[in-house]
């Protein structure tokens, strides 16, 4: 009986010990399972992710390349694309769908890229449908791009001037740079007296010391937002492609060398006249007016004595400039081409550029309606910090396909007054843009200032011989205390004094201004060694300090372009060779004044506009880098505003 009992007893605790083994064992493959879900959902995770990163990366090129596109679709739906991943027995088939739309918003074009990832996951063939299991994810990228030009506070694509002389031109004490700065070569520098940047330097060269061109400098004191060298080159592309494709073109697409655009911007319309260039050039002898093409040369000629005896006659193609009211209309909003030379200024409303087939002359401030003249538009006050009213809505652009100069002084076509307003600083807002590349370097688009080499001349003159008057309605002012006069005015006086054009054998007097250089000829100067020129109207006097360029945005330019000059070089020949007026093989044939004459030019105060890393003006150069032939390969410069992953949409 008790041997019965036993076996009972036994049995039961087999039982139990089966069933706590049949348990331990479901569990033990239940943590199995859970830990290999968990593996699998970690692995299809981690791919997910990447997987989706490509697709942003490829939604990024398709928005490179509707920035080129002229009205593109507003939602790009991009191939479907599908991949097969394996990990040992696990395989999954994904297929990616992604849209890639354009949003606008106060004005600021982004794009929005929408990626919706479904996989099929298992171990084993797709046929068997019980074995698969489904998995989703979806996200949204916000970006807006960083292509354009506009992001760079300073880009050259040659860092040197036009005579090609390496470190002629430099940076150096003076320049304190807040922006952005790029250069397809070396960049200089100048010893001991070390410029400041204080955002990232990028050069395709290196970072070189005048004088001697060595590598040692105080890196940290010098780049304090950081330096690569040797960086990828930069495509500097020779035309305005984006605005000759999209601008409007109120002058027409005929270019024109013999016409003059006069454009005065005002808020989101502007004003304009044309001028049309003509040169009274005789076809013979008999063609020559007297006083207006031919001019007689005597050995002495009023003020600086009585009409000598003639010794020469000059005869002169002189030309003259006819102006007529020219087209009206709309700017804000895109970009105008204008197919001959420009002269422009004005305030800016809104977002516009402006860009022309030729030189283009900046004839007085170019400024924002919707931001103070001095304040910066990004709101940043020196500190980098947002402590002012931030513009929102204006923007502006000057594109030249040659080189951009800061005019000195014009006749105005309005109201026939001798203006030179840039002769007391200019304020420039806005990307301003010479992307010219000549067949000689002294073709290449600069960004530069308009008479360099400022002399003097001699104004009209009243003179005679007998006894003088004295002209009560003289104006007051004058370092004499009496004005004279004669009964006789006198024009082009040194014309009449000095054989034109100037030769080796009659060169032109150092220290006078070569006829029609200087753009207000003539104009009295300082000194014009013995005697001093009179100036008995107590006329302006020209002007070599010019005060400051407050520049507050950005400059792109195929060399570097000077904004201010010693005026200490002397060449002593006396030639004058304007239209090539920089030779590789001799010193520039200016004219240029006798040595320690003093500087001419600007100063510079240039404030970046961090606006510009968000927005640019409308069909501003894009960023390329070179030898990158394809839209694949374009630079994916882009600002990323949102990155999020969201629940799937039904209905993408």
């Amino acid at each position: 009986m008790c041997d019965i009992v036993n076996i009972k007893g036994n049995i039961g605790i087999a039982i139990v010990v089966a069933l706590v083994a049949i348990f331990s064992g479901i569990s033990l493959a239940a943590i199995a399972f859970r830990d290999t879900v968990a593996f699998s959902n970690q692995l299809d995770g981690i791919q997910q992710f990447h997987y989706i990163r490509s697709e942003v990366g490829r939604g990024r090129l398709a928005a490179s390349h509707l920035e080129t596109m002229d009205n593109p679709a507003r939602d790009n739906l991009l191939p479907i694309k599908r991949r097969r991943v394996e990990f040992n027995r696990f395989r999954t088939v994904y297929r990616a769908r992604t849209r890639v739309s354009i949003r606008d918003e106060r004005g600021e074009k982004s794009f929005l890229i929408r990626t919706l990832l479904a996989g099929v996951r298992g171990r084993d063939d797709t046929q068997a449908p019980e074995l698969q299991s489904q998995s989703k994810r979806y996200a949204e990228n916000r970006i807006r791009s960083l292509q354009s030009l506009a992001v760079f506070h300073y880009f050259s694509d040659i860092d040197e001037e036009r005579n090609a002389v390496p470190g002629n031109i430099r940076f150096y004490a003076g320049d304190i740079v807040h922006g952005r700065v790029h250069s397809n070569t070396d960049i200089w520098i100048r010893q001991n007296s070390w410029p400041r940047f204080y955002d990232l330097v990028s050069t395709s060269g290196q970072i070189r010391v005048y004088p001697g061109g060595g590598t040692v400098y105080p890196k940290e004191h010098i780049f304090r937002g950081g330096l690569i060298e040797n960086y990828q080159r930069i495509v500097f592309d020779p035309t305005a492609n984006a605005v000759r494709r999209n601008a409007s073109t109120p002058f027409g697409t005929h270019e024109n060398d013999e016409k003059i655009a006069f454009v005065t911007i005002e808020g989101t319309a502007f004003r304009s006249k044309i001028g049309e260039i003509s040169i009274n050039s005789p076809s013979s002898e008999s063609d020559w007016i007297e006083e207006v093409n031919q001019f007689t040369v005597y050995d002495s000629y009023p003020p600086y004595g009585p009409v000598g005896n003639e010794i020469g006659v000059n005869r002169i193609a002189m030309p003259d400039t006819v102006w007529r009211e020219g087209p009206t209309g709309t700017a804000s909003g895109g970009s105008n081409w204008v197919p001959m030379e420009l002269w422009i200024s004005g305030q800016v409303t809104g977002s516009q550029t402006w860009a022309s087939s030729h030189e283009i002359f900046i004839k007085d401030d170019i400024t924002y309606t919707n931001t103070q003249p001095g304040l910066r538009p990004d709101g940043l006050n020196e500190s980098g910090e947002t402590t002012l009213p931030v513009n929102p809505t204006d923007y502006f652009g000057l594109i030249s396909e040659e080189s951009i100069w800061i005019q000195y002084g014009h006749n105005c076509p309005e109201d026939s007054i001798r203006r030179r307003p840039n002769t007391n600083s200019i304020y420039m807002y806005g990307a301003y843009c010479a992307v010219g590349q000549g067949t000689e370097t002294w073709e290449d688009g600069i960004v530069s200032f308009q008479y360099q080499f400022p002399k003097g001349s001699t104004p009209d003159q009243y003179w005679d011989s007998g006894p003088m008057r004295v002209d009560r309605n003289a104006r007051q002012g004058s370092s004499t205390p009496d004005q004279y006069r004669g009964d006789r005015k006198y024009t082009k006086i040194d014309l009449h004094r000095f054989h034109y054009p100037t030769t080796l054998q009659q060169p032109w007097p150092l220290g006078l201004d070569y006829p029609w250089y200087n753009p207000l000829w003539p104009e009295p100067g300082n000194v014009f060694g013995v005697p001093a020129i009179p100036n008995p109207d107590n006329r302006p006097r020209v002007v070599r300090l010019r005060g400051n360029i407050w520049l507050f945005g950005s400059i792109a330019q195929r060399r570097r372009g000077y904004v201010r000059r010693s005026g200490t070089p002397s060449f002593d020949t006396g030639l004058w060779d304007i239209d090539n007026s920089i030779d590789p093989d001799s010193p520039p044939r200016y004219g240029a004044p006798p040595p320690n004459l003093g500087p001419a030019g600007y100063d510079k105060r240039y404030h970046f506009d961090k606006r510009f890393e968000r927005h640019s003006p409308p069909d501003f150069p894009l960023i390329i880098f070179e030898g990158y032939d394809s839209d694949e390969l374009r630079d994916l410069g882009f600002l990323t505003l949102r990155w999020e992953f969201k629940s799937p949409p039904s209905n993408f």
